[in-house]
């Protein structure tokens, strides 16, 4: 997984419907992503007077690229042994 952004500057960050329309997919699939332990997501930041969350965009675009190199599409891995 991509390191967690720690820095304190300011950084370019979306809420999930948007990043969820930066990759072409539902807002729901990168909900559960996010709120999925395993997945090790960043803990979200807030902008002053919203209680929407929002997620450093450098850091999605890397975990996305490495999840979206890790799936095979269309073959079976419950047989590999």
């Amino acid at each position: 997984m991509p390191e967690t952004p720690e820095s304190e500057e300011q950084r370019e960050t979306m809420t999930i419907p948007k990043l969820a329309e930066r990759v072409g997919r539902s807002r729901t699939l990168l909900h559960r992503l996010a709120t999925t332990p395993a997945e090790g997501w960043p803990a979200p930041v807030f902008r002053e007077g919203s209680s929407r969350p929002e997620y450093d965009v450098e850091w999605f675009d890397a975990y996305w690229a490495e999840r979206q190199a890790g799936i095979r599409q269309g073959k079976r891995t419950d047989l590999d042994k």
